[in-house]
């Protein structure tokens, strides 16, 4: 898992979406701030196309894509893994710095992500971030 995250990491810093073989499936799934991504995209899980989108190598793509145009220049770095515990947990930390739109200035912020790998592949990836640092990119977004 680790070095899967690392590749997935070292693909966003070049400005890529690939996603390393088989480390996402169509059943990951995401959460920020405890709510669903299905729920920050305005749909139901069980609606197939919000599921298309919001879940595995599209989800992970959409919410990329995203933080790239809010940010320019952006880069992720990995600062910390954890070995999964016995629930299957790995815990990562996560530095995401760049210059956000419209006036270049410049951001940094930490999250922590929770994720879960059942048979070498990811479940789910919790997110967890300042509020403050997820409406900054949001506002960046929309410019």
């Amino acid at each position: 898992m680790r070095n899967k995250l690392n590749e997935l990491i070292a693909a966003f810093n070049r400005g890529s979406l690939d996603v390393p073989d088989g480390f996402l499936t169509h059943h990951t799934s995401y959460t920020l701030n405890g709510r669903s991504y299905e729920s920050l995209l305005g749909g139901s899980p069980d609606d197939p196309l919000i599921r298309l989108l919001a879940r595995g190598p599209a989800g992970y793509r959409t919410a990329a894509k995203a933080l790239m145009y809010a940010l320019q220049g952006p880069t992720a770095t990995c600062e910390l893994i954890s070995e999964a515990d016995e629930t299957g947990i790995s815990m990562a930390a996560i530095r995401l710095a760049g210059h956000l739109r419209p006036g270049s200035v410049e951001f940094v912020a930490r999250f922590q992500l929770g994720v879960t790998v059942e048979n070498d592949r990811v479940r789910s990836i919790d997110v967890t971030g300042a509020e403050e640092d997820l409406a900054r990119v949001v506002s960046a977004r929309q410019s």
